[in-house]
Formats: C-alpha cells, structure tokens, sequence
C-alpha cells in the first residue's frame, strides 16, 4: 500500500467514524489527536526515552544541511554552542540516532576523538572547561533518518505521489534521528538557524525569518532561516516541497503588522484560501487572551505536510488537515508550547491541555456560550476514560505522554474548572500573567509555575485544587438527595446532602459545588464548598423548593445521582429504630408502578450490601425490616431508586443516613 493510500484510506475512517459523527456540525472535531492515538497504536517506537546531558546549557544551534530525494539522503553540519554549568568539565555528550554516521567533530579547528554508541556521541573537549565557559562544536554528518515517534522525518510525496514532500515532527524525542542535539524540552537555545540546501525545484520551510535564498546555478538553491527567540529542541523544523505561496497579514497596531506565511501543496490550495484566511483573526483574539502574539518580531504561519494531524513548529505550524479547531489549537501552542514550554514530559498538559483549551475559547468566540460548552462536554465525556493522574507517570512511553484523554482533554477540563473555581475575570488574568511571567515566559515550566501565578492572581489557596485534579486520579462520584421542612407559611428549610464515593487519590474531592434550585416562579442558585466526604447543608427560603440541580452549569468533572426527584407520592422514609441493633425497618412509597434497587453503602462510600435489584413493584407503600447481624457498628447510607415501568426518564432516588451500634 502506499504513503497515499494509507492516508486516504485513514482520513475516511475519521471522517465517517462514530466518534467524529457525534460532534455538532458547527464544530469541527480535533481529528489529529485521534490521528495520533491510531498511529501509536500501530508504532512500534512506542520506548525511546532520552537522558541528556545535564552539565551544559544549549546556547545556540546551526543545521546546515544538504538533502537529496530520489536517491533520498541528508549530509549536515551541526554547529551546537554551549555554556558549561559544572567545573573541570573535560567530557560532553549529545544525542544522535546511531542510524546517522559521523565523519567527524570538530572544536576550535582542531578535529576531536569521539565515540557514538547507542544514539549518543561522547566527546572528548580539548580542555577542561569551568562553569560558565562557552564552546563551539561542530559535527559532520551523514545518512538516511529512520523516523520514529510521530515521524521525525519523513521522505515523502504528495498530488499522488507525483511531487516531493520531505517533513520533520520530533515531539517528543524525534530530534535525534535527524541531526545531533540536547534531545531534552528543559534545556532550549537561544537562538537557531536552519540552512538547507535541496532541488531548486523545492522550497526548503523552517523557524523564524528568511534570510537567505540562493540558486547555486548547479540545480540547487539554499534557503537560511533564523529565529532569535529561544526554541525548544523538537520544534526545530523542517518542511520541503514545490510548495505554492498565500500570504496575508496580522495588523496588530496602527502602524504595525507581521507577515504571515503559507506554504501549501499547489493542488490544495484554492480550496484552503478561504481557511487560511481565518489566521489573522485567530491571532488577533488569541492576543486579546494570552497577550500579544510572541514571535511577533519573526512570523506565523502554516507549512503542509504528509500527516493527517498538526504540530506546533515555532513559528510555522506544520499541518495535514486545516479546520477551525486544528488551527486554534497549534496557534494557541505558540503561547503554550513553544513560548513557555513544559520543562519535563511529566507536565506535557501546560501544552496540550492549554492547546485544547484554547479551542473551547475559540469556539466560544465564534457560536458563545452553546459552542464553549458543547466542546467542553465532549472533552469532559473522553476526561472520563482518562487512567492515572494528568500528571504523566510513565515518560518513556510516547503513548502515555500523549494521551489524548488524559493529556489533551482532562488537562482541558482542568482549565474549565479552574474558571469556575476563580471567576472569569480572574481565570483571564491569570492566563495573560501566566503567559507574560518571566519566570517561564520564553523558558520552560512545570504545574507549580502555573499554580503560583494562579494562586497570585485569584489571592486563592488552590493547593486541593491542584492536588487533586493535577496529581490526582479519576473524578467525583456523587450520591445527592433533599428534603424540606415548612417552619412556618413563609419559611421552609432545604436539606442537601451531598455523598461521595470513596475514590483512590484523593479519597474524596474538595470542590465549590453550585446548587440550582427551582420555586414556583423563580430559581436561585447556591454554592457549597464540599470539603468532605459527606455533607448536609441546609438553607432557608421563603417559598417552598421545588427541584433541584447540582452543578448546573457543568463546572465540575463528575458524575451525579439522586437529582430531578419527581411526584410526593415517591417517598422514603427514615428508617426505624435509628441507631438500631441489628434490626431496623424501612418504608418507602411508589407513586406507580416501578424498577426498585435497594444499595447499602459504608462511611466511604463503598458499596457493601445489595438489597433490592431490579425489582418490579406496583405503586403503594412498602415496609421492610431488614437484619445487619453481619455488619459492623458504623454509619451506613441507604440509597433507594425506583424507575417508573412506563417512562424510563421519571424516577425516584434518595439517600438516608442510618446507624448501627452494637
């Protein structure tokens, strides 16, 4: 099969799968992550985990390289300046896939001895540096990449095959395979330069501006780009076809714009013009959120290439599929990514799930409020499936770092919550701080960097928060029921009581929970801080309640049951004796005919006693004694529902607490 076949063939599957299908047709689903997951799915570079060396600092990186396609073959010379950080160093070390061969290394002209094992070149400095000191090296080198990850670096071709496309995506330790460096987010230059000599039939894309196009008059052209901001290793990038050129720009003052550059295959052009036309006005809000765009001196811009996904190449987002939210979301990376970058792959969600976010806000900005909270029930329902903490656990797998559950969308619901938790003004103050903070801004961060700022903008103690959301597993189970009590014609008492089932880390979660009640003619809204694991919290109203919501405006990761109590025929009362040893009894009342389920549940909310399963029982009262002889002393929660036989959507539910002393 061939490059082409397979992308076709894996396009139409996104396209007309059930997952895609569920999606509102005003919004367009973020099918690179899923892309991605597939092709994990079928890697077998799933273990490629990198250690670098920790005694220098990158300063400074110059690929100068000469790439042929057909025979396909890339000969480079690597130019890598750094400055130590220990003293009395003598040796240095960088990565470099052992599938690439060395011709030599060079340090103050002086050619160096050096040994390359297991994807890492040693070398031997000429003498002893101390901390602080600076040197150059230089590296020849030659041969064919073997891509990795999510293809590090391809030798491909577009318009069916027709025409040359040679592309790079290093996330997350891809770099290597193509040209010797510091294959580590934690450590980014200062500056880079990509010069590229290919076909003059080619045009050679990377990071920065372009300061150099040459015809060497031999069949050959050179192409030299050069980014003054710091740059993380893996998005360095390179993008090379005969690409056709549609530019426009961002007109961010009065007297002020930067240019912004695509370069797309000529076949696909005047179907993307009208897309690619939303750039400007995606650059314009994301500077109104995040602050102006950060490589504002250099320019933005999209470079197509041979993946169906997107990646966040500085500069020049490199892109296989161009839809609204695709190109919010490496837009949005610029900030989050590539401006501040995530220090270790433990915190990839200061990316990927700021990536995301930044999708919500774009939809927001384009439907309001419908499309923002369409988008986040759909990350929150994959949140859902999400296993361990957002905070990665395993970083020497590709598949763990990058899981779009996990990594993309819970990391997206956690920004989502955090909103909710702080307030609006306070959330967007806090992204702009954020985002301008030179503590992180063009360096790297890990959730404390953000977790200070957040806590320093909101003037809010958000340790649970983090804790339990960022280092924590899973999301809370609620157990919720009600009851009024008429003091007096104009006064009535509501009782909440909220019950959460014991989860692994934390046993419970801390949260602001919003509770919507409903009267005869008007609704209000209260909020709780659920700080245990099971709480009452009583209010008194001037007219009776009706109903009740939790969390009426989706807030909160969750899953809620006990709400939407329907007709006063459907009771249940409290049991009796209560403490009790070891009997007790309970009644409860069906106003029709329905499906009753009976649970016992301990202090942390583990569920130890089943009593009634599916039964169907006409309407009526009911009285039950039931014996605990085999229950320990304790408080116990009785959980009843009933589900009416005709109508699957009206039902009963309600929890009581009772207690057992022996």
């Amino acid at each position: 099969m061939t490059r082409e076949k397979f992308y076709l063939i894996l396009l139409y599957i996104l396209i007309t799968g059930s997952l895609f299908s569920q999606v509102p047709v005003y919004k367009d689903f973020p099918v690179h992550e899923i892309e991605k997951q597939n092709f994990l799915r079928n890697s077998p570079y799933i273990n490629s985990f990198y250690q670098s060396d920790t005694n220098i600092n990158i300063t400074y990186y110059k690929l100068d390289l000469n790439i042929t396609y057909q025979p396909d073959y890339l000969t480079g010379i690597v130019s890598i300046q750094f400055a130590t950080r220990v003293n009395s160093l003598k040796q240095v070390f960088f990565d470099l896939s052992n599938n690439m061969t060395i011709d030599s290394i060079i340090i103050q002209n002086t050619v160096q001895s050096f040994s390359h094992v297991m994807d890492k070149i040693h070398i031997t400095l000429p003498s002893q540096l101390n901390n602080g000191s600076s040197e150059i090296i230089k590296i020849f080198y030659k041969g064919i990449p073997i891509p990795t990850g999510f293809g590090s670096f391809i030798f491909g071709s577009h318009d069916n095959g027709t025409s040359p496309a040679i592309w790079t995506l290093s996330e997350p330790f891809g770099a290597s395979d193509w040209f010797p460096c510091k294959n580590s987010p934690a450590d980014k230059a200062d500056s880079s330069d990509v010069i590229v000599t290919c076909s003059n039939t080619l045009t050679a894309v990377s990071n920065g501006n372009l300061i150099l196009e040459t015809d060497n008059g031999n069949g050959t052209k050179t192409y030299g780009w050069h980014n003054s901001y710091t740059i993380a290793v893996y998005v360095i990038s390179l993008a090379i076809a005969d690409y056709a050129q549609y530019n426009s720009f961002f007109r961010y003052s009065l007297n002020d714009s930067m240019p912004i550059f695509n370069y797309i295959y000529p076949e696909n052009l005047d179907g993307l013009k009208s897309q690619l036309d939303k750039t400007d006005n995606m650059l314009e809000f994301f500077s109104d959120v995040y602050g102006l765009y950060p490589f504002i001196n250099e320019k933005y811009g999209h470079a197509e290439f041979g993946r169906i996904a997107g990646m966040e190449h500085q500069t020049i987002s490199s892109m296989g599929i161009f839809n609204d939210n695709i190109m919010a979301h490496e837009l949005a990376h610029q900030w989050f990514g590539d401006k501040i970058t995530c220090r270790t792959w433990e915190n990839i969600w200061l990316n990927e799930g700021f990536a995301t976010y930044g999708e919500a806000l774009y939809n927001e900005y384009i439907y309001g409020q419908t499309g923002y909270d369409e988008f986040i029930k759909y990350r929150m329902a994959d949140a859902k499936r999400a296993v361990g903490s957002v905070y990665v656990q395993d970083v020497n797998s590709v598949a763990q770092i990058f899981s779009g559950d996990r990594s993309y969308a819970k990391g997206c619901v956690v920004l989502h919550m955090l909103r909710g938790v702080v307030g609006d003004q306070n959330f967007f103050d806090i992204l702009k701080t954020y985002s301008a903070d030179t503590n992180v801004a063009y360096k790297t961060a890990v959730t404390e960097d953000f977790k200070r700022v957040a806590e320093s903008v909101s003037g809010m103690d958000l340790n649970y928060f983090f804790n339990e959301w960022i280092y924590g597993e899973n999301y809370p189970r609620y157990i919720v029921d009600w009851t009024t009590e008429e003091i007096n014609s104009a006064q009535y008492n509501a009782t909440f009581n909220i019950l959460q089932q014991q989860n692994t880390s934390p046993l419970f979660f801390t949260m602001p929970v919003q509770i919507l009640i409903s009267f005869q003619n008007k609704d209000t809204i209260v909020t709780v801080l659920n700080n245990s694991q099971y709480q009452s919290f009583t209010f008194t109203f001037g007219s009776k309640p009706l109903s009740f919501k939790i969390d009426p405006d989706n807030l909160i990761l969750k899953e809620v049951r006990g709400e939407n109590i329907i007709p006063v025929t459907f009771s249940l009362g409290q049991n009796y004796p209560n403490p009790f040893n070891p009997s007790t009894t309970i009644v409860y009342q069906l106003g029709r005919p329905s499906n009753v389920n009976f649970v016992i549940y301990d202090i942390t909310g583990r569920k130890i006693l089943t009593l009634l399963t599916d039964q169907i029982q006409r309407e009526g009262v009911y009285k039950y004694e039931f014996n605990f002889a085999n229950l320990s002393s304790g408080v116990y929660f009785y959980y009843f529902t009933a589900t009416d036989t005709q109508n699957n959507n009206s039902y009963f539910e309600e929890t009581k607490k009772m207690i057992l002393i022996k």
